[in-house]
Formats: C-alpha cells, sequence, structure tokens
C-alpha cells in the first residue's frame, strides 16, 4: 500500500459509497481530486430519497 491516507465516502446509514487513496501525487493535483470528490457526493445526493 502507497503511503498516504485514504478518504472514506460514507452515506447517512454509514454504508461505505466510495474511497479515495490520497497520495503525494493526489495531493499534487487538488483540483482533480476536488472534482472526483465532488462527483462522488453528487451521485450520493442523487441515489439517497
Amino acid at each position: 500500500m502507497k503511503t498516504g491516507y485514504r478518504l472514506l465516502l460514507v452515506d447517512q446509514d454509514g454504508v461505505l459509497v466510495s474511497e479515495f487513496q490520497l497520495t503525494e501525487y493526489a495531493l499534487a493535483q487538488p483540483e482533480a481530486f476536488v472534482a472526483a470528490l465532488q462527483e462522488s457526493i453528487e451521485s450520493v445526493e442523487e441515489a439517497e430519497p
């Protein structure tokens, strides 16, 4: 496993929705990471009743 951090995105029930590996490379491109995170959050919001 690469060194860095993992960001877990869960819904209100605690169900895993997405997992992101935050490496130096990901952190060096914050725009791409933020765009992927926003996309995941929007898909969760659309799926919730």
